[in-house]
């Protein structure tokens, strides 16, 4: 009986020291296999429906792409509480279901939740349009304080009343992980030194910004269960880099099959590295399902995207799965049939031997001290204030 016991010990033992260790090991590998690869195209849903035809033509007449990033504000699909309207969306996944296409949902609160949420009660935030770039620059804006409970209650109806409709569609990959947001599906939000204030103002909304964030990295999950659940990374106001780890630890440890980062500034100005949200990709790479989406179309001109080659040469160095190209880019066969044969070639000679022949072809750009070399622009290190490509970004 004492041998029993011994041995009943140390089992015991042997287990608790198993679970602690494994507890506290990193996980070093993503868990199970990407639902998005290759080349993706965005997509506003307002004009995939208005000409279903066209739109149907354009994705099958690109035999390079591999998905449709589909995009729409919430107050598009819901001017009256409780009574969605999905006809335009419904238009553009029936051209999709036809094609036998895949597809992402992203839905824009921020600028585009619908009026009656204010009317309801919310909480809101005015500023103004900052981009110089946009129509309506320095019209004054509101967007709803994302932590409000009446906006929260009518944004979460929102996804669960989405997740009915579209979540048990195989084609449907993916959705945005929407929630505090400005003028995009991103994380920002209003930053200029006065909003900046204006935020201050409602206490420390770092854990408040935290906490929306959990929230709706469990909605979106609960309303898309099969679905990838994407964030797209960027800065928000000062926070430091440890809000975004605590959002991305929160979501691999609750979802970490589906969670999934992505940096939407890749530029091929330069390689990449020292931007906030490719640091984040790259430590993230090995435990979280990650891409990219370009920062602007490359038949926009080398100044804001740059060159073909850069731009791969920072997906291969963070082996991104998957690559969202903007709507010009991705419904034009040559474009992508280029991008497309420059990533293959990148991923066949891995990233060192693909810079080694940017450097010999003379088309790669160094970096130069603690930053990077850019030319005719000065900016933050993290693009985010005083560079113009990165607020006409924000604004998509």
């Amino acid at each position: 009986m004492r041998r029993l016991n011994s041995l009943h010990i140390l089992r015991t033992f042997l287990l608790v020291f198993a679970l602690t260790l494994s507890a506290h090991l990193p996980v070093l590998a993503v868990s199970g296999p990407s639902l998005r690869t290759g080349l993706w195209v965005t997509q506003k849903i307002s004009e995939a429906a208005a000409d279903p035809a066209a739109f149907e033509a354009a994705v099958r007449g690109n035999p390079h792409l591999s998905g449709v990033c589909l995009a729409t504000g919430w107050k598009e699909i819901e001017k009256e509480p409780g009574k969605p309207d999905f006809s335009s969306i419904d238009k553009a996944v029936a051209v999709l279901r036809r094609i036998g296409m895949k597809y992402e949902l992203g839905i824009k609160p921020g600028v585009d939740a619908p009026p009656f949420v204010y009317q309801q009660g919310a909480q809101s935030f005015e500023t103004q349009i900052r981009n110089p770039h946009r129509p309506n620059f320095g019209a004054a804006v509101t967007i709803p304080v994302p932590w409000d409970p009446k906006y929260q209650e009518n944004f979460s109806r929102i996804i669960a009343r989405l997740g009915e409709r579209y979540s048990s569609d195989p084609l449907c990959v993916s959705v945005v992980l929407t929630c505090a947001n400005f003028m995009s599906k991103e994380m920002h939000l209003p930053k200029t030194p006065e909003d900046r204030a204006k935020w201050s103002t409602m206490g420390d909304y770092g854990p408040k910004l935290l906490s929306v964030y959990k929230k709706y990295t469990d909605e979106w999950a609960k309303a898309f269960p099969k679905q990838q659940v994407t964030l797209h990374l960027s800065q928000v106001l000062n926070l430091p880099p440890s809000f975004f780890e605590g959002v991305i630890e929160y979501g691999l440890s609750k979802y970490p099959e589906r969670f999934t980062i992505q940096n939407c500034q890749l530029t091929g100005r330069r390689e990449d590295t020292g931007s906030l949200s490719y640091d984040l990709i790259q430590k993230y790479q090995d435990r979280a399902h990650h891409g990219f989406q370009s920062v602007a179309g490359f038949g926009h001109g080398g100044e804001r995207m740059g060159s073909i080659e850069m731009a791969t040469l920072n997906v291969v160095h963070a082996n991104g799965e998957y690559w969202e190209l903007w709507h010009g880019d991705g419904m034009k066969p040559q474009t992508s049939a280029a991008i497309e044969s420059a990533w293959q070639e990148a991923k066949k000679l891995g990233y060192d031997g693909y810079k080694e022949k940017l450097i010999t072809g003379g088309v790669y750009q160094e970096q130069s001290g603690g930053g990077h070399r850019r030319k005719g622009r000065r900016g933050r290190r993290n693009g985010i204030e005083g560079d113009p490509r990165m607020r006409l970004k924000e604004s998509m």
